[in-house]
């Protein structure tokens, strides 16, 4: 049934400013904790639903967060199920108003900045957006892609195409397919590491630009301040260079420390196949 994918919400150190089952009011989400001290914790929290809060058992290291979405995949969903991935801290969802979402792009101008900011930041209902969100599958399934991402950023600019086949898909909120890729244990920047191999696996991704969701970012609790994550980060890079290489580059971004961050060096289908076949014939 259209619209009747599970939300999987996992969380930490966030009872009382979690939000993301508020944005998706009237859905079928869950909210995963680790243990019961954390379930106690969240049930003060009125707005929570004590039949759709799920106590995992998996450790809350600083690898937290792809366990307990590991454990989502082996015990909540079947496979070859799709169902959606979100953080904690989603406040609203927005997407490209009205007739302008139908079209697959849009000539975005700088000088009709608040127009363009304007029809690029309509408030999407938890209804509309399980309606996007199967829209995203089905776009994934023609693209021959199993994980599906949006908007990156609430910049216009960088939004004037709808579908995309090749990016980063950012974890914050994700439609995904139960197809097998295993998940990694060595690296707290799992987006970037799911990206990657799903793009090795598969040759493609799918993102809807024309969705946004609004969340907060690098808030205490969950993996921590931007300041606390830094050490992992700089590691994580480093990791993500090497299993990858030709894939990623460094994205060094204002007051940031260096080599925390990075970003596709691929844009094309062309380029990702030309790199699949190197890293498949040990040339990469």
């Amino acid at each position: 049934m259209v619209g009747r994918m599970k939300i999987f919400i996992p969380t930490k150190d966030r009872p009382k400013t979690i939000s993301t089952h508020l944005a998706f009011s009237g859905q079928d989400w869950y909210i995963l904790v680790h243990n019961k001290q954390q379930r106690d914790e969240y049930l003060e929290n009125e707005t929570i639903d004590p039949s759709r809060l799920i106590v995992t058992g998996v450790a809350a290291d600083a690898f937290g967060l792809t366990r307990q979405r590991e454990w989502v995949v082996q015990n909540l969903v079947k496979s070859g199920e799709w169902f959606i991935f979100a953080d904690d801290n989603i406040k609203e969802l927005t997407k490209v108003s009205g007739d302008y979402y139908r079209q697959g792009e849009l000539d975005v101008q700088v000088g009709e900045s608040k127009k363009w900011k304007d029809i690029f930041s309509a408030l999407c209902s938890p209804d509309e957006f399980m309606i996007l969100a199967n829209e995203s599958r089905w776009m994934a399934e023609k693209f021959g892609a199993h994980l599906c991402g949006f908007a990156v950023t609430e910049n216009f600019f960088f939004r004037g195409k709808k579908w995309r086949s090749v990016g980063y898909v950012i974890g914050k909120l994700m439609v995904f397919h139960n197809v097998g890729v295993p998940f990694d244990h060595t690296v707290t920047m799992e987006d970037f590491r799911n990206t990657a191999e799903n793009l090795l696996r598969f040759g493609s991704v799918c993102i809807n630009n024309f969705v946004w969701p609004r969340a907060g970012h690098y808030e205490a609790g969950g993996l921590g301040t931007y300041k606390e994550r830094v050490p992992y980060r700089v590691k994580d890079c480093e990791i993500l260079m090497q299993r990858y290489p030709g894939l990623f580059r460094y994205k060094e971004r204002g007051k940031f420390v260096q080599h925390t961050d990075l970003a596709l060096r691929l844009t094309t289908a062309q380029q990702v196949q030309a790199w699949r076949r190197k890293m498949t014939s040990g040339l990469a």
